[in-house]
């Protein structure tokens, strides 16, 4: 399948009943470890790497899908250690609000993301509800501090070409992401290591606008 045809299905990967196009806007380069997606106002409280919080996260059960930070609630996206260990993880958002955060294993990259965010979500694990109030959600490894000298920087989403091969990681500072958000909730949906034939596989993590009370 040509290049320039893989990317422009999955940057006009309809996403179901929203209706709107997938964009890719970042990859975030994973060790093995998860990373958490949070209020961005809860950042300072999250000290992965100077209070060993992130032993924290190593404890859990795989059912347990977020964890305490300050007043409120991470919850974890992005690492399947039998799709890949050492990984890229690459982030999609639509104009809905909708962020996909997708782990890919495949000889044609652009094309097993694109299948892997085609895949039905009806079977996906529902995981816990995210509350985000400060208008801003991050994401970045559980493994370094929320913000300070161990913490990582946070890019803004960068919508772009999806990358051609899964690649090496690169030379640069680890980083990860900041979106700007008017939704105050979102629901995460999780669909662990799936087999799409011998040769490609995915997981992949759905933050999906919610409706809250609160």
């Amino acid at each position: 399948m040509p290049f320039l045809g893989a990317v422009r299905r999955v940057c006009n990967r309809d996403t179901g009943p929203m209706h709107d196009p997938w964009i890719h806007v970042g990859r975030l380069w994973t060790n093995g470890e998860p990373f958490l997606a949070v209020d961005a106002a809860l950042r300072d409280a999250w000290q992965g790497f100077s209070n060993d919080e992130f032993d924290q996260v190593v404890g859990l059960d795989p059912r347990d899908t977020s964890i305490p930070v300050g007043a409120g609630r991470a919850v974890l996206v992005g690492v399947d250690g039998v799709v890949r260990d050492d990984s890229w993880i690459e982030v999609f958002e639509a104009a809905s609000g909708l962020v996909a955060i997708v782990q890919a294993c495949g000889p044609d990259y652009p094309d097993v993301l694109a299948r892997a965010l085609d895949y039905p979500e009806v079977d996906d694990e529902d995981g816990d509800t995210l509350k985000v109030s400060s208008g801003e959600l991050a994401i970045f490894s559980a493994a370094v501090d929320g913000t300070g000298l161990h913490s990582v920087p946070l890019l803004t989403p960068q919508p772009g070409p999806v990358p051609p091969v899964h690649g090496p990681p690169s030379r640069d500072v680890d980083q990860g992401i900041l979106f700007s958000t008017a939704h105050t909730a979102y629901q995460l949906k999780v669909r662990w290591y799936t087999e799409l034939d011998e040769d490609n596989c995915f997981a992949r993590w759905l933050l999906i606008p919610a409706r809250t009370n609160d």
